[in-house]
């Protein structure tokens, strides 16, 4: 029969026999661990026609409780294997446009903020609604307070669509 892969679903200690060497005590019965995730070959043995244990490496006997056995499927390109390959690459790409990171989002809006505030204090300066001894001053509180409230705005979009979801429910 053919060795088949075998995932284990939990811890186990597998006892085996080994030779010692010694003359008053030839044989010696060990434990080995096997571990949850770990993939292991081995032969599934049967009794009265139902599974009873596997058999791992020829020697050591995990019970079939604690594995379950590895299903692998053999990739195969069609014969217009580029086609299918950017179809599915444009489909991945297409679903992955929109950035969900909350923190890059802030950063962005705190960014566009801060130079839209430093823009509009600009202005104002060669407007003449600012003085220009005090502009500098007023241009860094711009890119302050633009920055704060585009991270408000966020903020509060993010929390707004939250509360829109969750009442639809």
């Amino acid at each position: 029969m053919a060795l088949k892969s075998y995932i284990m679903t939990s811890d186990v200690k597998a006892p085996y026999v080994t030779a010692t060497g010694l003359a008053h005590n030839p044989s010696a019965i060990r434990l080995k661990r096997y571990r949850r995730g770990q993939i292991v070959k081995g032969e599934l043995k049967h009794a009265n026609n139902k599974p009873a244990f596997l058999l791992v490496d020829g020697v050591c006997v995990v019970p079939v409780a604690s594995v379950k056995e590895l299903v692998t499927k053999e990739i195969v390109a069609g014969v217009d294997a580029s086609s299918t390959t950017k179809e599915t690459i444009e489909k991945t790409i297409g679903l992955t446009k929109n950035n969900t990171n909350p923190k890059v989002r802030y950063v962005d809006a705190m960014i566009i903020g801060s130079v839209l505030g430093f823009g509009i204090a600009y202005l104002l300066e060669k407007q003449g609604y600012i003085e220009s001894t005090e502009g500098r001053n007023y241009k860094l509180y711009g890119a302050l307070g633009g920055a704060v409230l585009a991270g408000y705005l966020v903020y509060r979009r993010k929390t707004q669509m939250k509360i829109r979801s969750a009442s639809k429910e």
